[in-house]
């Protein structure tokens, strides 16, 4: 049996993030977790970071999640050149709602003064096109450019980057999934679908929406999964340069079919072709209540049905571009209580989870992941964080 000072299950990007500074303390560290599937037929968990591009923002919904992007981001140049893979384009962010000043926009000048950013506001539609002419949006929006550092990320190259420091710093890569933790006097036993047994004085369980499922926790996390669909719209060489220097688009529409639309430049795929990237909510979105509808909905899920829907409300974002071809990707997303993740010590002594991120950890996945790791190590959360920020709350 295998013996760790810490185990952390769950090989994504808050996993690999939380193992890479964990890895940093001269302790005996282990992250354990599946690959990305080739062949989901015979996957039993899957994972939203099987993707070529994520929108990076800086002003987050509040002051938590503005300091877990901006953390992130200035990490982002280290870990590129201590891994040698450039996984960061800080080609910018735009927020644009079509009715007009929300929320968001009320209090972004109040986050960038409390962290010294800078946005560019729109007052209009039309201003907004002015500088970005291949974008169209009514006169009646109202949005902000955040510029670099904000931009996308790759995240398997994200992914990929973490682990290769983590490796540097002699951490344990253990390519398995784990199916149940047992709590004991000298720690805790996990044992993975292969029948492998791994001991380890401390746990941290990072494994995304797939945490409340086996037998990895006495008690379940008060979560909603759902799914969402992505729209991946293939473009020629010539449009793909024209839109290079395109930024990320967070796009607050709630038209009754779509709601909350986030949009990526054309970047390159496995495939070798451009994409560009599109995703929503639905009204027909489902909610997941055990691991066999969410089985169900990476194997075999028709999201297709929605590539109509999709590629109109992309084209009237984008309404002179030409793609080639339409295609869809099938996701899943967590949502927690207090609309921030869950960072903290179970009621199980010694068992930590790092989860209930919203649709948002990509961007802030490391710092998620150090605030994560402090915790195991020096037992108190990272000055600036407070409890309430991450409180854990069960169902």
């Amino acid at each position: 049996m295998d013996k760790f000072d810490i185990i952390v299950i769950g090989k994504g990007l808050v996993g690999s993030a939380a193992a890479k500074y964990l890895s940093f303390k001269n302790k005996k560290i282990a992250i354990i977790g599946p690959q990305e599937p080739l062949d989901y037929n015979k996957s039993i968990v899957f994972a939203s970071h099987y993707d070529q591009a994520r929108v990076q923002r800086l002003i987050g919904k509040d002051s938590v999640w503005t300091r877990l992007n901006l953390e992130s981001v200035n990490q982002y140049q280290t870990i590129q050149e201590q891994s040698g893979i450039h996984f960061h384009d800080p080609t910018g962010c735009l927020y644009v709602n079509p009715t007009g000043e929300d929320s968001y926009l009320y209090q972004a000048a109040s986050l960038a003064s409390d962290f010294k950013l800078t946005f560019k506001p729109y007052p209009t539609g039309s201003a907004i096109v002015n500088d970005f002419s291949a974008y169209h949006f009514p006169e009646s929006s109202k949005g902000l450019l955040e510029q670099s550092p904000a931009g996308l990320i790759n995240p398997r190259l994200l992914l990929k980057a973490q682990l290769a420091v983590f490796d540097q710093h002699q951490g344990i890569n253990i390519n398995d999934t784990i199916l149940d933790i047992t709590h004991h006097n000298h720690g805790y036993t996990v044992t993975s679908h292969d029948g492998n047994i791994y001991h380890a004085s401390e746990i941290l369980l990072a494994a995304g929406s797939f945490v409340n499922f086996f037998n990895l926790s006495a008690q379940k996390l008060d979560l909603k999964l759902k799914n969402e669909i992505i729209l991946l719209a293939r473009l020629n060489p010539e449009q793909t340069k024209e839109l290079a220097k395109l930024p990320s688009l967070l796009y607050e529409i709630d038209n009754g079919t779509t709601e909350g639309i986030y949009l990526i430049k054309p970047v390159q795929y496995p495939d070798g072709n451009y994409y560009i990237k599109m995703g929503c909510n639905m009204p027909e979105d489902i909610y997941f209540d055990n691991i066999e509808q969410v089985q169900q909905w990476f194997r075999n899920g028709n999201s297709d049905q929605f590539i109509n829907r999709l590629k109109q409300e992309l084209l009237k974002i984008l309404p002179n571009i030409e793609p080639l071809a339409y295609l869809t990707k099938r996701c899943i997303i967590n949502r927690s209580i207090h609309g921030r993740p869950y960072i903290g010590e179970t009621h199980q002594p010694g068992l930590y989870v790092a989860s209930g991120c919203n649709g948002y950890s990509a961007m802030c996945s490391d710092a998620i992941g150090r605030v994560a790791s402090h915790l195991l190590l020096n037992k108190k959360l990272p000055e600036n964080y407070a409890v309430k920020d991450f409180e854990i709350f069960y169902q």
